[in-house]
């Protein structure tokens, strides 16, 4: 039977009692009063020969575990169920997160929660790396690419990371999860005078400005559609965007011509808040949505988009939008501008892009982005007057 004593110099009662496969087990119930020590020990007594029996679920054990805490005056346990725990979590994502960050979180989750069943329902603490494990391979054997695959886990990841800081759960089942072997594809690029071809068959003015927005200062599509005419700087030749995807501002120096194009469209626009106003309200995907948009505008004009085998059964193109993201900072590596101005130009994390520019820095930029070589085939340079002979 259960016993307890106080070991010397000790302020708490020890438990002491033996489990059904005869073990002695010796442990401090980190109580001062004798009374409740004792009952602690017999409880633990009895849940050490249950549970070694089969005879206690995890349920059972921790309601146990919550009428001893009760009957000694301690606060209970509670531990949250894994759906709407995993629901919390993304909801609490939602301030913070681009929206389509979260909606990629919000998707994983569900996933996951459709893929337990029953075990949804359950504790968080049941969860297991098999769980997650088994996930992976349903996901991999639908044929979804590697990198999908692995953010889907780097998803679950931090969302039971919290649970595992917050106590709830000792360990992230999610650490312990093989994950497949990345297979990544190499971006393709635009030549300048691809571009200048895209930008000549585009013929909406909208498509036009994004592409060059695109271009010249190496944005995302989303971003590239949401530029607004109170951020522009004509007389000072710069432009300040949002990083959707890093929740920061970034300013750029104009391109010439860049520059030229918004002037252009500034003497005859109407004033809006956006300078691509029709397309700021699309979404990148969808048959009628910006992606497809731009690959019929590739097609248009018969540029190859290098469509390879991904990491799963789809097939993707090398050559899309973002392209020209790697077009921008490619064109600027090859003009020999440095890393740390490439850095700074595309917005990449480092300690320096958290830095506000000084005016140093921004004309130093601007000699960088002269660098690029214009759309009429124009080598970098100075520009000629218009009133040469």
């Amino acid at each position: 039977m259960a016993s307890v004593f106080k070991r010397p110099k000790s302020k708490y009662w020890h438990a002491g009692w033996r489990s059904g496969d005869g073990r002695f087990h010796l442990r401090s119930t980190k109580q001062r009063d004798r009374a409740k020590s004792l009952t602690i020990a017999l409880e633990w007594e009895r849940i050490d020969k249950k549970v070694g029996t089969g005879g206690m679920v995890e349920s059972q054990v921790r309601q146990v575990i919550n009428d001893i805490l009760e009957r000694v005056g301690e606060p209970t346990i509670s531990v949250p169920i894994t759906d709407g725990w995993l629901r919390e979590w993304v909801a609490d994502k939602e301030t913070g997160k681009s929206g389509r960050t979260v909606e990629r979180y919000r998707k994983t989750i569900e996933d996951f929660i459709t893929h337990l069943g029953d075990r949804a329902s359950k504790p968080i603490t049941v969860i297991t790396p098999r769980d997650i494990q088994s996930l992976i391979a349903k996901r991999q054997k639908l044929g979804l690419s590697t990198a999908t695959v692995n953010i889907d886990a780097k998803i679950l990841r931090a969302a039971f990371n919290r649970a595992r800081r917050q106590g709830i759960i000792q360990t992230n089942p999610a650490e312990a999860v093989d994950l497949p072997e990345k297979h990544s594809i190499e971006r393709g690029v635009f030549t300048s005078a691809e571009v200048k071809m895209l930008v000549d068959q585009a013929k909406d003015t909208e498509w036009q400005s994004v592409i060059m927005f695109g271009y010249y200062t190496g944005a995302r599509l989303g971003d590239c559609t949401k530029m607004e005419w109170a951020n522009v700087d004509l007389l000072n030749g710069s432009i300040k965007f949002s990083d959707s995807k890093n929740q920061k501002w970034i300013t750029i120096p104009l391109h010439s011509d860049l520059q030229e194009h918004l002037s252009r469209l500034a003497s005859i626009d109407k004033p809006q808040k956006y300078i691509t106003p029709h397309m700021a309200g699309l979404g990148p995907g969808g048959r009628h949505g910006l992606s497809e948009g731009f690959k019929r505008i590739m097609h248009n004009v018969g540029i190859d988009p290098q469509t390879v085998k991904g990491g799963g059964i789809r097939k993707v193109s090398k050559r899309t939008f973002h392209a020209l993201r790697h077009s921008f900072t490619s064109a600027l590596a090859n003009a020999g501008v440095s890393p740390e101005l490439r850095m700074k130009l595309t917005g990449h994390k480092s300690a320096e892009i958290h830095r506000g520019y000084t005016h140093l820095e921004m004309d130093t930029l601007k000699e960088a982005i002269k660098k690029l070589p214009g759309l009429n085939g124009e080598q970098p340079g100075p520009r000629k007057s218009a009133n040469a002979q």
